[in-house]
């Protein structure tokens, strides 16, 4: 059977209406969110970015834990889809559409922590590829910023060609729906493909969607990480911080920019803010921010003035 092999934003802009049930939020922000909450209160962290947002759950998370969240991914129904979701969920984030491979021209201040989730990194093509897109990440951060990637650990796919991950799915009332990921191997890529069955109307539909992919190992992000001027790396298994294992199924990086960072409160930095849509309300109830604080008046408070005391009248003598 020959395969119908997508490129990367036809692959996404044909999962984005399915792509929560895919993903399972609930369950994976649950994992997530003590991992971030430690690292935003460690570091005093104020400000985010969250690199191929797809539909904005990870930008979202990040507002509920004080941040100035922003989302950017290239897929149009991706961003619409994450717009819908913040209404829903009643926080004000900002969602760009754009190419995060030249992000950094976009935004006029840089963001205290950038994050890479989902694999994201797999869909880049080659080394230099991968090294652009930490070039514009070391660009878009403030000194001392935090940079952030998830992926699989294809050190381990590779070894014991691991084709297969856990199946997932949803029910909503009498329709069901079932997603299958698989990896078919080639001499210097792998052929991702996710299977989409679904009960409707008392029987089921599929499709299958295919993109190649492109293993990049712990030492290439490693090596591109430094080459571009990260200072500190951390390695990490999975989100309860425990250290890297060459037999787990994931890998977490944790790169930092060279400098001290410098906590202070930021405003929108996209320079170019497309206009809102129209067909979306705004949120009816949004979460207080930590940056959001009004700050103490600089102006010198005035005194009262004080009254001289009267001077007495000389007796005469």
């Amino acid at each position: 059977m020959e395969k119908n092999i997508l490129s990367q934003l036809e692959f996404f802009e044909h999962l984005s209406d399915s792509f929560d049930q895919l993903i399972s939020w609930p369950t994976r922000i649950a994992t997530e969110g003590m991992f971030f909450k430690k690292l935003v209160t460690d570091n005093k962290l104020k400000s985010s970015l969250d690199v191929a947002c797809s539909t904005g759950f990870h930008v979202i998370m990040l507002r509920r834990l004080g941040l100035d969240a922003s989302g950017i991914d290239a897929s149009p129904k991706m961003i619409q889809k994450a717009r819908t979701n913040s209404v829903t969920c009643g926080v004000t984030v900002e969602y760009i559409l754009g190419d995060f491979m030249s992000m950094s021209k976009r935004f006029s201040e840089g963001f205290d922590l950038i994050t890479c989730l989902g694999d994201t990194v797999a869909h880049l093509k080659s080394g230099q590829d991968l090294k652009k897109l930490f070039q514009e990440v070391y660009k878009s951060l403030n000194p001392g910023g935090l940079f952030v990637i998830q992926a699989r650990n294809y050190d381990f796919v590779i070894k014991h060609r691991a084709r297969f991950t856990p199946p997932t799915g949803s029910r909503n009332g009498t329709e069901e729906t079932l997603f299958f990921r698989l990896l078919d191997f080639n001499p210097k890529t792998l052929d991702l493909s996710i299977a989409k069955f679904r009960w409707h109307e008392n029987r089921w539909e599929s499709a299958v969607y295919t993109t190649e992919i492109h293993p990049h190992l712990k030492k290439e992000l490693e090596s591109a990480l430094k080459s571009v001027g990260f200072a500190k790396l951390d390695s990490y298994r999975n989100y309860n911080f425990e250290d890297y294992d060459p037999n787990g199924s994931d890998i977490i990086l944790i790169a930092q920019k060279k400098g001290v960072l410098k906590s202070r409160t930021h405003s929108r930095r996209e320079k170019l803010v497309a206009k809102p849509e129209t067909s979306l309300k705004p949120a009816k109830r949004e979460l207080p921010s930590k940056t959001a604080v009004a700050q103490p008046s600089k102006a010198k408070a005035l005194k009262p003035v004080q009254k001289r005391p009267a001077k007495r009248k000389k007796k005469n003598r």
